[in-house]
């Protein structure tokens, strides 16, 4: 197929999702064909043990337009759309998530959005069904992430996402393995935009990410892309040596009005405070060295195994 004729593009990546594959098949290729345009649909099986593939395959089979790449393993959500992305041949490609939280029939207002001409169109869970604990975590992470990128969007972390093909192209070409999504967009620049769209709660299974791989996520997120925890870090530094000074004056003037140096407990507390103070710093310090370690093995993202052609 050429791909100059094939208009849109959606990567959907896949890991245990049996129970939701079908349902989605007919929403989507119905959403799609409401449309009117050339389409192609690739779907990235992220290491399933569940009967995911198996199901892919049989899509695969009654409709040639579902296109199928299996990873050689898991490696987690953001590099299977990566792989995706560095399949698509379409003029303008979407993602959106295989759990059926997020609805396929709002793919159309992304797309009118889209021709306006801006480089990517993000969705806004206005009417988010979560729980407040993920709610809550989202909300930071968004804050955080508007104000290192200055993109104004109020739902960063929306699956339902579509981007110029020019974008997508670009962030494809990008080689570090820390990803998320927004900020290599907001590297690129250009126009950026979000749409209201529906959200439900997960209708099979149960999310992939628990509350560990949500804090991982804003771990993830924060040392990055910026050095503002090394700089919060030096701050600190400046304070516990204010507090170890404002400590030592205390214990001067009771040694001048007492007459007795009271050393055992103003060693205590500053030996605590500032070896804790001294392995934090250390840790993330770490963390860094760890991750500068990580980007010069230049190991790949992802691996596709097999392309179901």
């Amino acid at each position: 197929m050429n791909a100059d004729a094939i208009e849109i593009s959606v990567v959907i990546p896949v890991f245990n999702e049996e129970q939701s594959l079908n349902e989605l098949y007919e929403r989507v290729t119905k959403t799609l064909e409401t449309i009117g345009e050339t389409y192609e649909i690739i779907t990235v099986d992220d290491g399933s043990v569940d009967r995911s593939l198996e199901i892919l395959r049989g899509l695969r089979e009654r409709d040639k337009r579902w296109r199928v790449a299996l990873l050689t393993r898991n490696f987690g959500q953001s590099p299977a759309i990566y792989a995706g992305f560095s399949l698509a041949r379409g003029r303008y490609v979407f993602m959106i998530d295989a759990d059926l939280q997020m609805f396929p029939e709002d793919i159309p207002t992304v797309y009118e959005k889209l021709k306006e001409g801006y480089d990517m169109v993000s969705g806004w869970r206005k009417d988010r069904k979560d729980n407040p604990f993920r709610m809550i975590m989202s909300r930071m992470l968004n804050l955080y992430t508007e104000r290192v990128t200055g993109f104004p969007l109020h739902d960063h972390g929306c699956s339902l996402k579509g981007f110029q093909r020019s974008t997508v192209e670009r962030m494809v070409a990008f080689t570090h393995r820390n990803r998320y999504l927004p900020l290599d967009a907001a590297m690129l620049g250009g126009r950026v935009t979000e749409v209201p769209v529906r959200h439900r709660e997960r209708p099979h299974g149960h999310s992939k990410y628990d509350i560990f791989k949500l804090f991982q996520t804003g771990f993830n997120l924060i040392t990055m892309i910026t050095i503002t925890p090394l700089q919060f870090i030096s701050i600190a530094g400046m304070l516990s040596s204010m507090t170890g000074a404002g400590m030592g004056a205390v214990v001067f003037l009771l040694y001048v009005i007492n007459g007795e140096l009271s050393l055992l407990p103003a060693i205590l507390a500053a030996l605590f405070f500032f070896t804790g103070i001294q392995l934090a710093a250390m840790g993330l310090m770490g963390e860094y060295v760890g991750r500068i370690y990580i980007e010069t093995q230049c190991k790949p993202l992802f691996i596709i195994r097999e392309e179901l052609e």
